[in-house]
């Protein structure tokens, strides 16, 4: 004889298949959560180690800046949850400024003509309307991080050149090297060179001075939505950058741990960046959690 199922049979099937749901979604969802916090790290991690090799290779002094921005505040926006979002930028020191005139800075020890495009003033716009490009001061990196902003200065992407005497040669001089190149070689007075100097769009509260060490960031790093460096944010977009620190990589200055021997702005006691994320806590509401610090860069190369 056949026996159908009873109701209360049919109820904990289903009951029972319903919490193997809820337990393979849930598992499922830590799962994803924790393959992407591996990769933020990761992507740290290769940023950094990126910093470390370019600095024993090109010789020069590289750091690592993090900070962090907040593009949706707590309350800008009813029922929707604040947005901050970590940044990272590997900057390479580039040479040092020789001259400061009006709003150019002159390096007339670097060939900058190789690296950007010189502006000759051919096309009539002397570069005004280019996008631009940062430029950070490197001499301490406490020039660079504050406590609501980051300090770089945003030049023009094409570089000023000038035929004159040099500076080193005969003091400062007062010449507008914002004209065009007036040519080289046998048009050149005896004992003058071609100089180069970038136009500042903008200083963001850089002072620039002559001998003061400059760079260029070479990788910019931003993390997904709501994982950020550290544990100071903003939590308004009308104040929105907090900085989180700096890393900071020498040629023959290194300790096991990567940082630079010498001072760098009270960076001695750093030797990694936390990296923090949003999570829904006890209450329901988003709180920040730390997912990991980021890895000594030299560990994987002795």
């Amino acid at each position: 004889m056949n026996r159908a199922f009873t109701l209360l049979e049919l109820l904990v099937v289903v009951g029972i298949m319903g919490l193997l749901g809820t337990v393979s979604v849930g598992g499922y969802m830590q799962m994803r959560r924790g393959m992407e916090e591996k990769g933020v790290i990761q992507d740290v991690n290769t940023l950094i180690r990126a910093a470390y090799q370019r600095a024993q290779v090109d010789r020069q002094p590289t750091a690592v800046v993090f900070w962090n921005e907040t593009l949706r505040g707590d309350s800008d926006v009813d029922g929707e949850n604040m947005l901050v979002v970590g940044h990272a930028v590997a900057i390479r020191r580039s040479g040092r400024i020789t001259e400061v005139s009006s709003n150019f800075l002159i390096d007339e020890f670097a060939d900058l003509a190789l690296t950007y495009q010189t502006d000759d003033g051919d096309d009539g716009s002397s570069g005004s309307t280019d996008a631009g490009m940062y430029i950070y001061p490197l001499d301490n990196l406490s020039d660079v991080e504050q406590s609501s902003a980051i300090r770089r200065s945003l030049v023009e992407t094409k570089v000023y050149a000038q035929v004159r005497t040099p500076v080193y040669l005969t003091g400062p001089k007062s010449e507008n090297v914002a004209s065009s190149a007036s040519g080289s070689g046998s048009s050149a007075a005896t004992g003058q060179i071609t100089v180069y100097g970038f136009k500042i769009k903008s200083s963001n509260g850089v002072s620039w001075k002559p001998g003061m060490a400059y760079g260029m960031e070479f990788a910019h790093l931003v993390l997904p939505h709501g994982y950020f460096f550290g544990s100071n944010y903003s939590t308004s977009t009308t104040d929105p950058i907090r900085e989180a620190g700096a890393l900071a990589f020498d040629v023959g200055k290194n300790t096991g741990n990567g940082m630079v021997s010498g001072n760098q702005g009270g960076l001695m006691s750093r030797t990694s960046v936390q990296i923090t994320a949003f999570r829904l806590g006890s209450s329901g509401t988003l709180e920040p959690k730390s997912i990991g610090m980021s890895a000594d860069p030299t560990k994987e190369m002795r």
